[in-house]
């Protein structure tokens, strides 16, 4: 049996990774012949939003693991020679890594149909997407933890989806999703041109309006926004009632009332039922997503798998990915563009050399030098 470490870095390890880890892990259980495995409190996005996946759920590691560390971008077949039975694999799931490149295309499109959302996430996304009577164009924005220059990757501006719709028709409705609704809905220059084309996609559990709940939409922006929560509720949750509670007074016990005090006292009756039902914003977000015609998506993963399990005609993508990670945070310089480098391409060959993907500049508006 083979296990995957799941890491909770505050960007980048949310649905889409864990979607990644998935892939992955699965493709190479495939190939080994090698059953895998998850400890019973990890990939709670993945098993929060689909049915029916095919690991196993162990608790604690038997002693015979050895660490298997690898390379971002070693790639899947390389991954795949160093697989031996009783390996607990460390790394990051990048494209190269999960998809198979050559005639292993058939394997990615196996494991990819594997992932089917809950039906009743289903059903409320269909009736949404049933308001449209025709296309749509999905739009996704990534801010939050891609707001923090300290994350190293791109952010792309007004310009970028400026750019990207104008190569999509110009008369279909635009619904926009983003891991940071308050601040994305109060940009009003993404919807200048035409306010009346867009929707933001805000609680599609509550069939897209925001529920009257001070403490609720803490809980979502908590679990939503970064890796803090484990995007999960029930950590989000402590995390509330530990800041509530006195210092020097908190104990299994009293974070487990205060907690009880929360739910019971501050919550709307809909966001117990969120909770109760293990109902999340991304996992509405994204299946509403693979119903759209068109897809632009934002240097992130998110994105990228909600263009792969729906059936678009055209993907817009960024050309910019990531600035990187410098050891040194005490002076970043934020690069304007690559000057016209298809830097996506390189790092995800097998999904953008495709010929309904499309490359878009991404200027950054952020850049410019800290000077500390």
């Amino acid at each position: 049996m083979i296990k995957y470490h799941q890491e909770y870095a505050q960007s980048g390890t949310g649905l889409a990774y864990q979607m990644s880890v998935y892939t992955m892990m699965r493709s190479l259980s495939e190939r080994t012949g090698f059953e895998w495995a998850i400890d019973t409190n990890d990939l709670k996005a993945l098993r929060n939003t689909f049915v029916d996946l095919k690991f196993n759920v162990v608790s604690g590691d038997p002693e015979e693991y050895q660490s298997l560390t690898f390379d971002d971008e070693i790639g899947f077949a390389a991954l795949e020679q160093l697989v031996t039975d009783n390996k607990k694999l460390y790394g990051y799931p990048t494209v190269k890594n999960f998809v198979a490149s050559g005639d292993d295309g058939d394997l990615f499109l196996k494991v990819k149909q594997e992932f089917k959302f809950r039906e009743d996430i289903v059903e409320k996304c269909r009736a949404f997407r049933d308001q449209f009577d025709g296309e749509v164009i999905a739009m996704h924005l990534r801010r939050g933890d891609f707001s923090n220059i300290t994350s190293g990757m791109w952010l792309c501006g007004s310009d970028y989806y400026e750019n990207a719709l104008a190569q999509l028709p110009s008369d279909i409705p635009v619904l926009i999703f983003t891991n940071d609704k308050d601040s994305v809905i109060a940009d009003n220059q993404l919807i200048a041109d035409n306010p009346e084309r867009y929707t933001f996609i805000t609680d599609l559990f509550n069939d897209n309006e925001f529920i009257n709940c001070d403490v609720g939409q803490e809980l979502d922006r908590l679990v939503d926004i970064t890796g803090q929560c484990k995007f999960d509720y029930k950590t989000a949750l402590a995390l509330m009632a530990n800041a509530n509670l006195p210092e020097g007074t908190v104990s299994h016990q009293s974070l487990i009332a205060e907690m009880a005090r929360i739910v019971q006292d501050e919550l709307h009756p809909k966001y117990k039922e969120k909770l109760k039902t293990h109902s999340y914003n991304y996992s509405y977000d994204l299946c509403l997503m693979t119903m759209c015609d068109y897809v632009i998506i934002a240097n992130s993963t998110f994105s990228m798998w909600g263009a792969e399990l729906g059936n678009p005609k055209k993907v817009m993508y960024p050309m910019y990915w990531m600035h990187g990670h410098p050891e040194d945070l005490s002076n970043i310089t934020i690069q304007s563009d690559l000057g016209g480098y298809d830097q996506t391409r390189d790092l995800a060959p097998q999904l953008v050399e495709r010929d309904y993907y499309f490359p878009v500049e991404n200027p950054d508006p952020r850049s410019f030098t800290i000077l500390r």
